[in-house]
Order: structure tokens, then C-alpha cells, then sequence
């Protein structure tokens, strides 16, 4: 089971300050929240570990929020479960999970130059998402999925290059290994994706 919890920022910053909303988490992820420059980064960080803690709570670790540990790269884990949080513009998502390692990634829509990404995707791809009747919804599918997948599977952005994906199917194979592949529905105007090492099956909770 993949829980996901997601949080509108806007509506939380016009309601509590940084300060109120830091009150709310342990001291020790103060300093860090502090070293974002614009006020939003900063929320968004805060509010994702809030998402985190309230997950923790409702799986019964809610102990587990001050025993983050982080990977060479930088990237947070727990032993005792998996979890990983993505935001974009004024979404804050975080995805949890007992049962094995997961990636998320949402992202809001907007504009883009598509040809500025064209060195992201294979040649299969890139012809699928030119040929589609959306293009720019074709891209922020394959996009998600595969941000998803460098997440769950702890590489860097570089391995982008190393993904070929299906759009008609929901799994990715990497070294051998099978890995799951499902969109999630943030609302109007925003694209998400999970991977999973195990089949998902997801219950989202918007907090408000």
C-alpha cells in the first residue's frame, strides 16, 4: 500500500506564518528550513515534512520524523519506512510505503519549448510525444514517470538517459528488475506519477 498525502501551500501561507507552521516540527529541521532564501522554498520544505510526520503518525511510527538519516546524494531516508516528496508550484505531495522503496513526482503545467528537452528522451519517445494530439501532455506524462523512477531508485538526474518508457505500459525495467508505474490525480493542471519496486496500490489524503 502507497499512501500519499498532498497540501495546497497557498492556502496554509495565508492562514499561518513560517514560524507558526515551523512550530510543528522538531527543532532540529528549524535550521535547515531557515537556509531556503524565498519564503515559498522554504514552506515547501516545511510543509513536505509535515506531510511526512503525518503519514508516520497515522502507520503508527510517529517516533521515526527525527531519525532522518541522508544518503551521499543527499537524499533523505528512514529505516523504517520508505517515503519520498516532491512539490511544484503551490503543491506540496509526499508518498509513503511500507512495503518497499517508491518514487513521486508532480508537476503543474505550464508552456513550454519541448524542443529545449528533446536530448531527455529517446528517438522512440520523442516521436510519440510529437505525433500525439497533445503533445505537451504526452511530455509531462513520460516526464513524471520517469522522475518517479530516478527517485525510487536513488540515481541522479543523468539517468534519464538510460530510461526508455512505453506510455501504454505501467512498468519499467531496470537491471532485470521489475518496477511499477502508475499516474496519480493531483487535480486540474498538474501531472503526477509513482514508481513503485511492488504493484500499487494507492490511497490519497488531501490536509488541509
Amino acid at each position: 500500500m502507497i499512501y500519499i498525502y498532498q497540501v495546497n501551500s497557498d492556502q496554509i501561507r495565508a492562514e499561518k506564518s513560517l514560524e507558526e507552521v515551523l512550530l510543528d516540527l522538531p527543532k532540529s529541521m528549524y535550521e535547515r528550513a531557515l537556509r531556503y532564501r524565498r519564503e515559498e522554498d522554504a514552506f515547501n520544505f516545511v510543509l513536505g515534512r509535515l506531510l511526512l510526520k503525518k503519514g508516520l503518525e497515522e502507520l503508527g511510527l510517529g517516533e521515526q520524523l527525527e531519525k532522518i538519516q541522508f544518503q551521499k546524494d543527499g537524499k533523505p531516508y528512514l529505516d523504517a519506512v520508505y517515503f519520498n516528496i516532491s512539490h511544484s508550484d503551490n503543491l506540496v505531495v509526499c508518498a509513503l510505503s511500507k512495503d518497499g522503496r517508491i518514487g513521486i513526482d508532480v508537476e503543474k503545467e505550464k508552456e513550454l519549448e519541448l524542443e529545449n528537452f528533446k536530448s531527455w528522451f529517446t528517438n522512440k519517445e520523442w516521436n510519440d510525444i510529437n505525433n500525439s494530439p497533445d503533445p505537451l501532455k504526452r511530455f509531462y506524462g513520460y516526464w513524471t514517470r520517469k522522475e518517479s523512477i530516478i527517485k525510487a531508485l536513488g540515481v541522479n538526474l543523468s539517468y534519464l538517459h538510460e530510461i526508455e518508457l512505453d506510455a501504454q505500459q505501467d512498468f519499467f525495467l531496470s537491471e532485470g528488475k521489475h518496477w511499477y508505474l502508475e499516474g496519480a490525480d493531483f487535480g486540474l493542471n498538474f501531472f503526477g506519477a509513482v514508481c513503485s519496486e511492488v504493484e500499487i496500490d494507492i490511497i490519497q489524503k488531501k490536509i488541509n
